[in-house]
This record gives C-alpha cells, sequence and structure tokens, in this order.
C-alpha cells in the first residue's frame, strides 16, 4: 500500500507535471501557475496573505484533495488550501511539504477539499459567477452542495471575508448549473424563496420532501429538494 501511495504522489510536483505535458495537449492551467509563481508576484501574493491569515478556509489546514485543471485533468495533490481573500489555492508539492505553488482560481475548473477515500467529508469547489446586493458580479469559489455541479439547478456556499471574524463565513446561493454565465443568487431558506425556485415542478418537489421529511430551513435537505428536480428535469430532457 505505501508504495502504491508513493507511486500515486510522485508525478505531482505540480509546475514539473505541468512542463511535462504533451505540446498537442498543453494546459491552458500552465501559463497562469506560472505566472503566479514568478518571484515578484509569489511575493506580492504572499504579502497579501500575511495581511489576511485568517481567511483560508478549515482554519488554513492542508488537505488531501484534487485539482479541476482547464485541459478537464484532475490532479491528486498530497494537501492544499483555499485563501478566501486572495482567490488563490495553495498546493503542497507531492514531494517537499515545506514547498508550495499558488494557484490562481483563474487556472483551475475546481478543486475539492478531501478525497474519494472519505466521500461523506469531501467538499467540491467550483468557481462561479455570483451576484451579492450592492456589489458587481464576481467569480468565486463556491462549495457546491447538490450531486452535480452543473445540473439545471445548483445549491452552493459562497465562503464571505466579514468585518470583525476571524475565519470566512457564508452565504447561501442558488441558481442554474447549465448557465455559468448567470450569476448565483442567495437564496433564504424559507418555503415560498424554494419554492419560487422550483418554479412548475414545485409540487412535485413538495410531495418528495413530504416523503422524505425533508425541511426548508435546512441546507443539505433543500440541496436533497434540488437533485430530486434536476433528475426530473433531466428526465425530460
Amino acid at each position: 500500500m505505501k508504495s502504491l501511495v508513493f507511486l500515486l504522489l510522485l508525478p505531482l510536483s505540480l509546475l514539473t507535471c505541468l512542463a511535462k505535458d504533451r505540446p498537442r495537449a498543453a494546459d491552458p492551467s500552465r501559463a497562469l501557475v506560472r505566472q503566479a509563481n514568478a518571484p515578484a508576484a509569489r511575493q506580492l501574493t504572499q504579502a497579501a496573505i500575511n495581511q489576511q491569515p485568517g481567511a483560508f478556509l478549515n482554519e488554513g489546514r492542508y488537505e488531501a484533495g484534487y485539482l479541476y485543471l482547464l485541459s478537464g485533468r484532475r490532479v491528486l495533490v498530497p494537501g492544499l488550501r483555499y485563501h478566501v481573500g486572495q482567490r488563490v489555492v495553495e498546493v503542497q508539492d507531492s514531494l517537499q511539504a515545506d514547498s508550495t505553488s499558488y494557484w490562481p482560481l483563474a487556472a483551475l475548473r475546481g478543486f475539492d477539499l478531501g478525497t474519494e477515500n472519505d466521500p461523506a467529508t469531501r467538499r467540491r469547489y467550483r468557481p462561479r459567477l455570483v451576484h451579492e446586493s450592492h456589489q458587481l458580479d464576481r467569480r468565486e469559489a463556491v462549495q457546491v452542495l447538490t450531486a452535480t455541479d452543473a445540473g439545471p439547478l445548483v445549491l452552493a456556499w459562497l465562503p464571505l471575508l466579514l468585518p470583525g471574524t476571524a475565519s470566512p463565513g457564508q452565504l447561501l446561493l442558488a441558481g442554474s448549473g447549465h448557465n455559468a454565465d448567470q450569476p448565483l443568487q442567495q437564496l433564504s431558506l424559507n418555503g415560498p424563496d424554494v419554492l419560487h425556485l422550483l418554479n412548475e415542478r414545485a409540487q412535485k418537489v413538495q410531495t418528495f420532501a413530504r416523503t422524505n421529511n425533508l425541511h426548508c430551513g435546512v441546507p443539505q435537505e433543500v440541496a436533497q429538494m434540488l437533485d430530486y428536480y434536476n433528475r426530473l428535469a433531466v428526465a425530460v430532457e
């Protein structure tokens, strides 16, 4: 088993991994990651992170997980953490844990904290356009709660930096999973708002919720309702 783990981790010195991509399959993530890790850019990012040490998810702890590259590849890494303020994933080198590289959100299709070995604690983060009142729409990493990242409807947590707090808070968002250019918007956990989101399938989803004792005030249970909605929608398509 130890030999297997070593073989899995050995190729994951990430900048080297990208550099060895076949020319015809060159990953567009490569240029963005190289720019982010050039000495001057890296120094600026590190200085900004030092000003916001509490803005990491998971209290700044590294976790094994996956990076989803712009080419569509999924890469297992031994440790990563996400800084909300700088929108950057800090990734540990597979051979030297004290050596890290910065991966800007723009260089990724997403990332997971946790692996398939522990699906109960695995968290999926995907870049999505988000809308908050009185602010311009922007692209952020959101934690997807629904079973699929790109279904008809998506429910997600948006990590937020809140004044006077030591760690990021979160805001519940919902919206289209098919159209990535349509921003996710805040969803209040009450019956009318959830039913409005479900539109013409609201009655069927209500029946499903009653049968399974699901409540609109619980985010994980609302995610199950949206999963059912998505199954209905896909069946019609």
